[in-house]
C-alpha cells in the first residue's frame, strides 16, 4: 500500500499525539475508575450492612411482642368474659411496635382468638372472634377515654374462622420455641408477610393455646426507604422462593419496577451463598447497568434472607467518565490544532508534488488539459520537475494525435510495450468518405482543404468514439474506424451501426449552418462488415501503425464504393446485419459479388432505429423488397412493375431507380447464363 508524502508526514505527527494522549489518558482514567470503583465498594457494603442490622432488629420485636402478649392473656384466662382490659394493652403495645400488624392468642380448647390489628382503614382495632357458628365475630376500637366501641370487622369474614387450623398455629405447636413461617398471603388482608409464632404449655406438656405475631413485608419496605444509595440507588431484600421487598415509590420512584422485574428475572445464583459471603453481580436490564452486592442476613426460620443494594453502574463513575470526556475534548482541540499545523506545513512541502503528480496520471492517460501545471514553489528541485513535466506534456500530446488513444491507453494499463504481430480477432470495420470533397478541393487554397476536411472528420471521429470505436488511420478524405478493438466490446455490431446513423444525422444537422453561411454541404458514404481479421501492429520495427487486414477490411471497403453506385449511405455485410437486426430496421439492397470474391454476399441498409420510421418508408421498403425477391427469382416483369409501385413510396430512392434499370436492361439483352440473381460488382 502506498501514500502520499504528505500523509506519511502528518501520520507520523498525529500517530506521536495520539499514542502519547493514549497512554497518559488510560493511565489515568485506570488509575481514577480503580480508586472510584473500591470507594463504590466500601460504601454498598456499609449500606448492604446497615440493611442487614435493621432488618435482624425488625424481626428480633417478635420475641418481646410474644412475651408481653403471653403476660397480658394469662393475666386473666378466662377469654370469654373478662378481655376488655387486656384488650386495652394490646392497643397501646400495638400502637408502639410499628413492625408488627397483628399479633394474637388462639385458644387450644375453645378455638377462640384475641388480638389486635391495624385494619385497612388504619385502626387500631381489638378483635374476639370464636370458630362456633352461633358465635359473631366482634371488633372493639379503644378510644382515647379508654373506653370500648363496637366497630364493624374490615373485611367481613362470613365463613367461620378457626386458628387451630392455620398454618403457623400448626408449626407452632409442632416445633419447639419461636417459629417462623415462610411468607405467604395473610387471610384477611391477602397482602404478604411472615409470621411468628409460639406454642404455650402447661407443667405437663399440654398445649394450651398459641401466641403470634404477624410482620407485613410492606411494612419492612419503609425500613428500606430511609436507605440512601447514591442518587438514584435503592436497598432491597430477598427471600427464597423469589419473592422481593424494595422501596416504597415515594424514595426508589421508577426504580421499583425496573427492580422488580430484575428480582423476578433472577440474575443471580446466590442459594449457596454463606452468612459471611458477599455476592457482587453486575446486570443489564432495559438496556440500563446496573451493580448489584447481595449478604445473606442471619435470621430463625425455613426462609432465607439476603439484604442487598443496587446501584446503576454510571453514577458513581460518573465523575471519572466526565473526566475521561474532559479528558477526550482536550486531547481533541490539541490533536486538531496539531493536525491542522502538520497538514499545513505538508501542503507547503507536497502541493507542489501533488499537482505535478496529477498531471503525470493524466498524462499516463492521455487526457491533456489546457495550459501549463500551476507550480508555485521555493524549492529548486520541484521547480526543475514542473518545467520538465511540462515539456513532456507538449511532446506527448502532439505524439497522441498521430495514434488512437484508446490503444495507447491499454497498452499503458496492462504494462506492455507496443511490438509488430498481431492476431486473428472479430471485429466490425467501418470505412467512411466525403463525397465530391475531391472535385470540391480544387478550388480551395491548400489551408481551407486541411480546414474543411477538418471539421468533416471531426464530426466523424466524435461519433465513433461515442460508441466505443477507435478511429484507426485517415485515408484522404475518408476514415477507417474498428469496433470490438483494441478492447472487447459486446454489441460491437450494433454499436457500428449505430455510429453511422449518428453520423448522418451531426452531418444533417452541420449542413444546416454551412448552407446558411453558402460553404460546401457534407455529405458521407459508409461501408460497415464484421468479420474475422488479422488485427494488430503493422510496419516496421520503428514504425508502425494499429490496423487491420484481410478480406472482411477489403469487403467493408467495396461496401463503401459500392453505395455511390447505389445511391445509399450506408452500405452493411450479412454478418453486421445479422448481429444487430433486433434493434434496427433494414433493406435489403441487392445480392452481389465483389472484385476479388466468389462468395456471394447480401447487402443492407440500415433505414434507423425501430421505432422511428414512417409508415410509408417501411411500406415503400417492404415493396422494394418483394420486388427484389422477384427480381432474384427471374421474374423481370413481376420485378418492374413491383419496383414502380415501391418507387411510389420512396420517389427519391436511388436503389429503385439502379433495379428498375438493370430490370429494363435484362429485359432487352436477357438474363447472364447460370441466373441466381447475383450482380457481379466491378466497381473496386
Amino acid at each position: 500500500m502506498r501514500t502520499t508524502l504528505g500523509k506519511s508526514i502528518v501520520i507520523l505527527v498525529v500517530g506521536t499525539l495520539l499514542g502519547t494522549a493514549f497512554l497518559l489518558g488510560s493511565v489515568a482514567y485506570l488509575t481514577t475508575r480503580s480508586s472510584i470503583v473500591n470507594l463504590r465498594r466500601d460504601l454498598l457494603k456499609q449500606v448492604d450492612e446497615r440493611v442487614q442490622e435493621r432488618v435482624q432488629q425488625y424481626f428480633d420485636r417478635a420475641g418481646d411482642a410474644l412475651n408481653f402478649l403471653e403476660r397480658v392473656v394469662f393475666t386473666d384466662p378466662d377469654l370469654e368474659s373478662g378481655w376488655e382490659g387486656e384488650a386495652r394493652l394490646l392497643d397501646s403495645y400495638l400502637k408502639i411496635e410499628p413492625g408488627i400488624v397483628w399479633f394474637y392468642y388462639a385458644d387450644h380448647e375453645s378455638g377462640a382468638m384475641l388480638g389486635c390489628n391495624i385494619d385497612q382503614l388504619g385502626r387500631y382495632v381489638i378483635s374476639w372472634i370464636h370458630p362456633d357458628n352461633s358465635r359473631i365475630a366482634r371488633g372493639f376500637e379503644v378510644q382515647e377515654d379508654g373506653s370500648l366501641e363496637t366497630v364493624e370487622l374490615v373485611p367481613k369474614n362470613p365463613n367461620p374462622y378457626d386458628p387451630r387450623d392455620r398454618p403457623w398455629y400448626q408449626k407452632a405447636i409442632a416445633g419447639e420455641g419461636l417459629v417462623w413461617t415462610p411468607p405467604y398471603g395473610f387471610l384477611s388482608s391477602k397482602v404478604i408477610g411472615i409470621t411468628a409464632a409460639r406454642a404455650l404449655r402447661d407443667d405437663s406438656g399440654k398445649v394450651r393455646g398459641v401466641l403470634g405475631a404477624d410482620f407485613e413485608l410492606g411494612r419492612l419496605a419503609a425500613f428500606l426507604d430511609e436507605f440512601d444509595v447514591g442518587e438514584s440507588g435503592a436497598a432491597f431484600i430477598l427471600m427464597d422462593g423469589g419473592v422481593a421487598v424494595v422501596p416504597g415509590a415515594a424514595r426508589a420512584g421508577e426504580h421499583v419496577e425496573t427492580l422488580q422485574n430484575a428480582f423476578e428475572s433472577r440474575y443471580w445464583d446466590f442459594s449457596d451463598l454463606k452468612v459471611d459471603e458477599t455476592l457482587e453481580e453486575g446486570f443489564e436490564h432495559e438496556g440500563k447497568r446496573y451493580l448489584a452486592l447481595i449478604q445473606p442476613i442471619d435470621l430463625p426460620g425455613p426462609t432465607r434472607y439476603f439484604a442487598g443494594v443496587v446501584v446503576p453502574r454510571d453514577e458513581y463513575l460518573s465523575i471519572v467518565y466526565r473526566n475521561l470526556i474532559l479528558t477526550i475534548v482536550l486531547g481533541i482541540l490539541i490533536l486538531g490544532i496539531a493536525t491542522a499545523l502538520g497538514v499545513w506545513q505538508a501542503r507547503r512541502v507536497t502541493g507542489p508534488l501533488a499537482r505535478i503528480g496529477d498531471e503525470l496520471e493524466n498524462i499516463g492517460n492521455l487526457s491533456f488539459q489546457d495550459g501549463e501545471v500551476d507550480v508555485r514553489s521555493n524549492i529548486r528541485e520541484v521547480a526543475i520537475f514542473s518545467d520538465s513535466v511540462g515539456k513532456m506534456k507538449v511532446s506527448l500530446r502532439a505524439f497522441s494525435r498521430y495514434v488512437p488513444r484508446d490503444l495507447v491507453r491499454l497498452l499503458l494499463s496492462r504494462g506492455d510495450e507496443a511490438n509488430l504481430g498481431g492476431s486473428l480477432r472479430k471485429v466490425t470495420v467501418v470505412f467512411t468518405d466525403l463525397v465530391g470533397f475531391t472535385a470540391f478541393s480544387e478550388s480551395l487554397t491548400p489551408d481551407e482543404a486541411f480546414s474543411e476536411l477538418s471539421e468533416f472528420l471531426e464530426i466523424v471521429a466524435e461519433c465513433q468514439e461515442k460508441f466505443q470505436g477507435i478511429t484507426s488511420s485517415f485515408t484522404g478524405d475518408g476514415t477507417l474506424a474498428l469496433f470490438n478493438a483494441p478492447k472487447d466490446h459486446s454489441g460491437h455490431e450494433r454499436d457500428a451501426c449505430f455510429s453511422a446513423l449518428e453520423l448522418l444525422a451531426a452531418l444533417r444537422r452541420c449542413n444546416e449552418v454551412r448552407k446558411a453561411e453558402g460553404k460546401f454541404e457534407f455529405h458521407a458514404r459508409i461501408g460497415i462488415n464484421t468479420a474475422d481479421v488479422l488485427l494488430g501492429n503493422l510496419g516496421t520495427r520503428e514504425r508502425f501503425a494499429y490496423t487491420a487486414i484481410g478480406d472482411g477490411v477489403n469487403l467493408a471497403s467495396r461496401l463503401e464504393g459500392l453505395s455511390k453506385f447505389y445511391g445509399t449511405e450506408i452500405l452493411v455485410g450479412s454478418d453486421t446485419r445479422e448481429a444487430a437486426e433486433e434493434e434496427i430496421e433494414w433493406r435489403l439492397i441487392d445480392r452481389i459479388a465483389v472484385v476479388g470474391r466468389r462468395q456471394a454476399t447480401k447487402i443492407y441498409e440500415p433505414l434507423g432505429r425501430k421505432g422511428e420510421l414512417d409508415d410509408v418508408t417501411l411500406r415503400g421498403r417492404d415493396q422494394y423488397e418483394a420486388a427484389l425477391e422477384s427480381y432474384f427469382e427471374g421474374n423481370l416483369d413481376a420485378a418492374l412493375a413491383e419496383f414502380h409501385e415501391a418507387a411510389l413510396n420512396l420517389p427519391r430512392d436511388r436503389p429503385t431507380r439502379v433495379l428498375m434499370s438493370r430490370c429494363q436492361r435484362y429485359l432487352r439483352e436477357g438474363l447472364p447464363e447460370n441466373w441466381n440473381g447475383t450482380f457481379s460488382a466491378t466497381l473496386k
